[in-house]
């Protein structure tokens, strides 16, 4: 159930920047822009498989704060790499990398109430 919530957090992050960038909305979801949600996704699937041991002895908030922690970089190194590559006016990469550091930002928000579900009423301790 774990990777279940966290496979779901670049779409909560989706719709985050769709509802912030309402515009942009279309283009952010198009099949060339994929390989943005690509590395959301595959972020979080790291920093959920490396925080599930410790899952099992922290608190909710630390557990949520520890995968935060693990992806951030993880996320915000990717985004930069893929927006110098594949975006080739620099006004629209900063755009694009933007766009992935406040999705990253507010995400936490979901990461905590995903993490306090899964502590509170998966795990029988």
């Amino acid at each position: 159930m774990w990777i279940v919530i966290i496979a779901l957090m670049p779409v909560m992050m989706g719709v985050f920047t769709g509802c912030a960038l309402v515009d942009a909305f279309a283009e952010l979801f198009n099949y060339r822009n994929i390989e943005l949600f690509l590395l959301w996704e595959i972020a979080y699937l790291v920093g959920g498989l490396l925080t599930y041991r410790k899952l099992q002895s922290l608190k909710w908030l630390k557990c949520a704060l520890l995968c935060w922690g693990i992806v951030c970089p993880l996320l915000l190194c990717s985004s930069f790499i893929w927006a110098g590559i594949r975006i080739h006016d620099g006004f629209s990469g900063l755009a694009y990398f933007m766009i992935s550091g406040i999705s990253l930002g507010f995400s936490i928000i979901p990461l905590m109430a995903g993490t306090w579900l899964f502590k509170n009423k998966f795990v029988k301790i």
